[in-house]
């Protein structure tokens, strides 16, 4: 042990402090970081349509209701980010409208009766139909930036697509 009054005492003392603010230092980094990788996740839904999904979650047809409305509002954006220029936006929303189609996919797969044939699916698969024929128009333009996301974008949602379309009329 060392005595009072003792050189050492000064470094011992600046030791503790350095290793406290270091250690404070490292908890705030750490919060920070997974507060920003929180943050960083696209939500896929608006506030109503959760509320709309959590209300409508023994019905698959209520819920397909939802995803459809989800899907053209996201669509929608996609058209104006890209209208506007705003590409990283657009980048950021295929992304968004790529985990909101595979969603609903899992949901459709495990929840939808196949000997049914379920009005809202049908729908659905026409409004995807609609929204990727609409995407393909020559009136929008995918500029380079967007090209590669695009592409992988349209061929996921043609895959999901035909996948609804397997399930709608039982060809599995």
């Amino acid at each position: 042990m060392l005595k009072r009054g003792t050189c050492l005492e000064p470094l011992i003392s600046v030791n503790s402090c350095l290793f406290a603010v270091l250690i404070l230092l490292f908890s705030f980094f750490q919060t920070t970081v997974f507060a920003v990788a929180d943050n960083a996740a696209p939500e896929i839904y608006t506030p109503s349509e959760k509320k709309r999904l959590a209300s409508a979650s023994k019905s698959p047809d209520n819920r397909i209701r939802v995803y459809t409305s989800a899907s053209e509002r996201i669509r929608k954006e996609i058209e104006k980010d890209i209208r506007e220029g705003r590409f990283e936006d657009a980048e950021r929303t295929f992304y968004i409208w790529s985990a909101l189609l595979s969603e609903s996919l899992a949901d459709i797969e495990a929840n939808v009766n196949p000997k049914r044939k379920s009005n809202r699916l049908r729908h659905y698969e026409i409004h995807l139909r609609q929204a990727l024929s609409g995407m393909r128009a020559p009136g929008m333009r995918v500029p380079t930036e967007l090209y590669d996301t695009f592409t992988s974008f349209m061929e996921q949602a043609e895959e999901i697509r035909s996948k609804l379309i397997n399930i709608l009329f039982d060809m599995e």
